[in-house]
């Protein structure tokens, strides 16, 4: 299997399959692929119906994820413009991407969900999901804008905007508060949402929130 970036404007990812060799994505994000290709449906882990609901209904995360097997190409691509990152995951490496974020990765690759818990306040911050992957398998990513990758120690700290994480290790804790904007009460009641993410492990952020409009 070979995974390979077509740059522009709007990146692509064209995937070379040999016989019996498979990818999934979410469904929709195809851009054109070989006849030979087959085309299945992959099933999401379950948890349960009210868990299944809250994560495609809420969550905004697929129902079903769409798997492709070789032989041939197959090319995909998200609408924005934007960077891709290519990973190859390690046995047992694990790692958390956002929402929307997900090119394809390699039928290898377990697949589940984790939740992040929010801050309830008024606004966007009410939590999120996001894909956990967990190798041994190659990675295909789609950044909103460039992409910032650093590695934080253990206990190392940084704080960023919500929109503005891609992806981190499954070791990085990521937590919601409210960041006072100033000191005093009034600074309170003018805070702000952002996620602290807590080391050891990788972190990689985009310079884009895909969920804000661009003009």
């Amino acid at each position: 299997m070979e995974l390979e970036t077509v740059s522009g404007i709007v990146p692509a990812l064209l995937a070379t399959l040999g016989p019996g060799e498979s990818v999934y994505c979410e469904n929709g994000i195809m851009l054109y692929k070989d006849t030979p290709v087959t085309v299945g449906r992959k099933t999401i882990p379950g948890g349960g119906l009210l868990k299944t609901m809250e994560r495609t209904t809420f969550g905004g995360l697929p129902f079903f994820l769409t798997e492709f097997t070789g032989p041939g190409s197959v090319a995909f691509s998200r609408d924005g413009v934007g960077e891709i990152r290519l990973l190859e995951l390690g046995a047992g490496e694990e790692i958390d991407v956002a929402e929307g974020s997900l090119l394809c990765a390699d039928a290898r690759v377990a697949y589940d969900m984790v939740y992040v818990k929010g801050t309830h306040r008024p606004g966007r911050m009410v939590g999120f999901w996001m894909d956990r992957l967990r190798g041994p398998g190659k990675v295909a990513l789609h950044a909103h804008g460039n992409i910032i990758s650093m590695g934080l120690d253990k206990g190392e700290k940084i704080t960023a905007d919500f929109g503005a994480l891609l992806f981190k290790s499954g070791s990085v804790n990521a937590a919601a508060f409210n960041q006072p904007f100033g000191g005093g009460l009034l600074g309170k009641l003018e805070s702000f949402e952002v996620l602290e993410l807590t080391g050891p492990g990788k972190v990689a952020l985009q310079s884009i929130d895909p969920k804000e409009p661009h003009y």
